[in-house]
């Protein structure tokens, strides 16, 4: 699925944190984003995701282009978004299993009548909701780890949950806001892995992401973000080699620059 981005304005107050953004996720890619704290990665996410309503500009989906900018959150992850956060937003007290299974009420048929009553349409929906959310966890190595309390996994487990309750949804495009913060550099291997694989399953893949290196090695495209304009766009070794990029890393040349 393709997002396509136009010309997006956000401000909040008198802080202009989107100033007239163009920006095209083709499908079948993994996109990285980019950028200093406080270019305004997130809140271009949110802006696509419905949290937050742009003050100009147009988000659209597909081709032919479908219109979504300013829907609500839950029409737009029916429309085939999925997204991850910043800081792993799993339901503690639940286990890993129901932790995904919650994932999937968004393309929920069952009415609550049905769930009330336990209707058989919801009971053989519940079975295969649990069959799914199985596979889920299989998919981000979590299969063995279902039955345990969600608020007991390491960090790093607890964002490939995250991962896999997205996916839950069944979306054709993901969103992953920092999926690698925290992480040790493990972790940060194990994620790479499922990136590439989440894409390999057909699904358009949108990445923010600090580690530079993590985005260089496992995006097709980046996009770079400072003060709100966008400032470069590219393959990896275009937006490596770019002076803008290097600059708005301030010092941290070899930090963008090496491959």
């Amino acid at each position: 699925m393709t997002l396509r981005v136009e010309k997006l304005t956000k401000r909040f107050g008198g802080i202009c944190a989107l100033r007239e953004v163009d920006l095209v996720v083709e499908e079948g890619r993994i996109t990285g984003l980019i950028g200093p704290n406080g270019a305004g990665k997130t809140t271009l996410f949110n802006c696509v995701t419905g949290i937050h309503r742009p003050d100009a500009g147009r988000v659209t989906l597909g081709a032919p282009a479908v219109e979504i900018t300013g829907l609500p959150a839950h029409d737009v992850c029916r429309r085939g978004i999925g997204r991850t956060f910043q800081n792993a937003r799993v339901f503690a007290g639940m286990s890993v299993l129901e932790n995904v299974m919650v994932g999937t009420f968004s393309r929920s048929a069952s009415g609550m009548w049905d769930v009330l009553r336990r209707s058989p349409s919801f009971l053989r929906e519940e079975k295969q909701v649990r069959e799914t959310s199985r596979d889920l966890l299989s998919f981000v190595g979590l299969a063995e780890r279902a039955g345990e309390m969600a608020g007991r996994l390491p960090f790093g487990l607890q964002r490939r949950l995250e991962i896999a309750r997205a996916l839950a949804a069944s979306p054709r495009l993901l969103l992953m806001d920092e999926p690698a913060a925290g992480m040790n550099p493990q972790e940060k291997e194990d994620l790479l892995a499922i990136i590439r694989k989440v894409s390999s399953a057909g699904i358009t893949v949108f990445v923010i992401e600090h580690d530079v290196q993590l985005v260089m090695r496992v995006c097709d495209w980046i996009s770079v973000l400072d003060s709100g304009e966008k400032i470069s766009e590219g393959t990896p070794e275009q937006v490596r080699n770019d002076p803008r990029v290097i600059e708005a890393y301030l010092g941290a040349r070899e930090y963008v620059a090496e491959g």
